[in-house]
């Protein structure tokens, strides 16, 4: 009984996060309350062992989460003061294309990027990029297309999601076998959204030309530039020596706050080096980390009371063929627009320890796809919704609910074609 009751206090939350536009109630509002008061319900039913225990693993990887978001963004904001982001600018426009064209290069620029970085890391670059080169009402259709193709980048790759990492360490699958039976999926799951959505921005007109932005960096500059590139390779680094991503973005923000102390005090003349560290800091988007906060507590308090245990059985009980798992695993995949898909992940992990590698491969797929159904549903679609003002619950679903469900059943059946060839 009590399960029914905090689904249904869970729903409604989400509905008051929808409806924020019409309530004009902040969604971080309505999504802290909502994971307080589900904590609140936990501790009342549950010992306080178990509140300990699942809070503790919930707040863990609410650290790591939070952690990585405010260090990625503050290095992003560290390229923009150092006006990289206006040499990418310049570069592109020096091409002439127009804003349909530009719109699948940064689509293919968002695939191939979240695959070596992560998804999240490459949303918050292509983001800031989308801003900057496309018109008032396309940037909005490109920022949804971000967030749709860096996802399915991100599944393919067992460093681009945190399911496929997780799923990597548990020895699920290797990482050719995620990149070699993930990747057309993937692609083509990539593909039929670009085509969905750049249709609507095909038909506007490309944004005028103007004077490039200086920028002139001097060799210190060009090494703060690229050492702070480099950072965000660091978390493949830090997942290959057994350590959570964050640690090796940490360790970059970490050398590159150093090297520009180190270099004002050996140039101390006017240069972009005289701005403050701490001063990237008070640009993070803390709204959108507070919203996810509230999310992630509500989802780690259902877990806590065993709601994720019965979806997940209900799901996977008693399923012995490939194809009913198939079938429960594309089903989860649906589930996580709207439940966070590491738990999900991880009650799969431990409750389905035989089976083989090619459906572990459908499960990251699944999993790391089915969140861009909502804005909600992944970690990229939170920021880009906190970096993109105009980009709110209901205009997602509008502009990229669609080709994201599209999307999705091609990745699916390009799956099961390849399954029905190999197996």
């Amino acid at each position: 009984m009590i399960e029914l009751a905090v689904t249904l206090i869970f729903i409604a939350g989400y509905t008051g996060i929808a409806l924020e536009e019409r309530l004009f109630v902040n969604k971080a509002a309505t999504s802290l309350m909502l994971g307080v008061a589900l904590w609140v319900i936990a501790a009342i039913t549950l010992s306080p062992e178990t509140i300990h225990e699942y809070l503790t693993h919930t707040s863990s990887d609410i650290f790591g989460l939070i952690i990585f978001l405010i260090t990625a963004m503050t290095l992003v904001e560290i390229l923009i003061h150092y006006h990289f982001f206006d040499y990418i600018e310049y570069w592109l426009r020096r091409k002439s294309w127009t804003q349909y064209q530009l719109g699948w290069a940064v689509a293919a620029m968002a695939f191939i990027f979240s695959a070596f970085l992560d998804n999240l890391t490459t949303t918050i670059v292509a983001i800031q990029i989308t801003r900057r080169m496309f018109s008032y009402k396309a940037r909005l259709y490109v920022a949804v297309l971000v967030v749709i193709v860096a996802n399915a980048g991100g599944a393919f790759s067992p460093i681009g999601d945190v399911t496929t990492l997780m799923m990597w360490f548990a020895k699920k699958f290797t990482a050719d076998q995620v990149i070699i039976q993930g990747f057309l999926p993937s692609l083509a799951l990539a593909l039929v959204a670009t085509i969905m959505i750049l249709s609507n921005v095909e038909r506007i007109p490309a944004v005028e030309k103007k004077e490039s932005s200086t920028f002139n960096p001097s060799h210190t500059d060009w090494v703060v530039i690229i050492a702070t590139i480099g950072s965000f390779l660091l978390p493949l680094v830090a997942a290959l020596v057994g350590l959570p991503p964050y640690m090796g973005l940490i360790a970059g923000l970490g050398f590159v706050w150093f090297l520009i102390d180190v270099a004002k005090r050996a140039r101390p003349q006017e240069t972009h080096l005289k701005a403050r560290i701490k001063k990237f800091f008070q640009h993070t988007d803390l709204e959108s980390i507070q919203f996810f906060l509230g999310i992630l507590l509500a989802v780690g308090a259902l877990h806590a009371m065993g709601v994720l245990d019965i979806a997940t059985n209900f799901l996977l009980n008693d399923f012995s063929s490939d194809g009913q798992i198939a079938a429960a695993f594309i089903g989860l995949g649906i589930g996580s627009a709207i439940i966070d898909n590491v738990p999900l992940t991880a009650a799969v992990i431990s409750s389905m320890p035989h089976i083989s590698a090619y459906l572990w491969v459908l499960l990251a797929i699944a999993v790391g796809t089915g969140g861009s159904l909502l804005v909600i549903g992944s970690a990229a679609g939170v920021i880009a919704m906190g970096m993109m003002r105009r980009l709110s619950f209901t205009q997602y679903i509008k502009i990229g609910t669609l080709p994201a469900l599209l999307g999705f059943i091609a990745a699916m059946i390009v799956w099961a074609i390849q399954y029905w060839i190999f197996f």
